[in-house]
């Protein structure tokens, strides 16, 4: 089977945007499929497709409520988002997509997977914190 950065580049490069890669993952983690979900969130990739705040940080939030929805809301996510704005936010000037992508289309390509695996490894350290077991 492969690893969860491998998953997740794969699912990248099959088509699925940021949260709907993140979120297609978490399913999977959890043993779950579910399509109509995953295109739900796909609404939330390229910053609500409006370059508004990052689709990564949105669907990895959603991500966490699929995997730990007892404590998402109240303290996983907030730690997450936390770390996003201080991580994200002080290397592009912000957390919106224009922030990140900037003027230059090509940096969706350049930026944008590895933030996005940033971003899924910080969530998963997050969740292992506060108890989630990935075996």
């Amino acid at each position: 089977m492969e690893n969860d950065i491998t998953r997740l580049h794969r699912l990248l490069l099959e088509g699925k945007c940021c949260a709907s890669a993140i979120v297609q993952l978490g399913l999977e983690i959890k043993g779950e499929e579910n399509p109509q979900l995953v295109q739900a969130v796909s609404g939330l990739c390229f910053g609500m497709h409006s370059e508004l705040i990052c689709g990564a940080l949105t669907g990895t939030a959603c991500m966490m409520n699929i995997l730990e929805p007892r404590d998402a809301n109240t303290l996983l996510i907030p730690e997450l988002v936390e770390w996003f704005t201080a991580v994200v936010g002080e290397k592009y000037g912000g957390i919106n997509c224009t922030d990140i992508i900037g003027d230059a289309p090509i940096n969706k390509k350049l930026r944008c997977p590895a933030l996005i695996e940033a971003t899924f490894v910080e969530a998963k350290r997050i969740l292992s914190d506060y108890g989630y077991d990935f075996d």
